[in-house]
């Protein structure tokens, strides 16, 4: 429960601060979109499941979620490479 609270309230965040707006500039003061904003704007009104909204939808969360794992992969390899030489 708490996870999943977690989750929502940092895609709120990430919503709020970026904006919607579909830009992607090398300015950091340029309105951008992320990931978490395109799967809350395409999952907003009433949706079938098998629509190509949702799908899409839910292909950018199994995105987000690999790039995260590898993420969390590769820090761990580094972690364990590092304490290893230090112990």
């Amino acid at each position: 429960m708490l996870a999943v609270s977690r989750a929502i309230g940092e895609t709120m965040i990430v919503v709020l601060a970026a904006g919607t707006a579909a830009n992607l500039t090398a300015n950091p003061f340029e309105a951008v979109t992320t990931v978490t904003v395109q799967i809350v704007t395409l999952l907003t009104g009433d949706l079938e499941f098998d629509s190509a909204k949702t799908l899409s939808a839910f292909a950018l969360g199994l995105m987000l979620f690999v790039i995260t794992l590898i993420l969390n992969l590769i820090a761990l390899i580094v972690v364990r490479r590092y304490s290893a030489k230090y112990e």
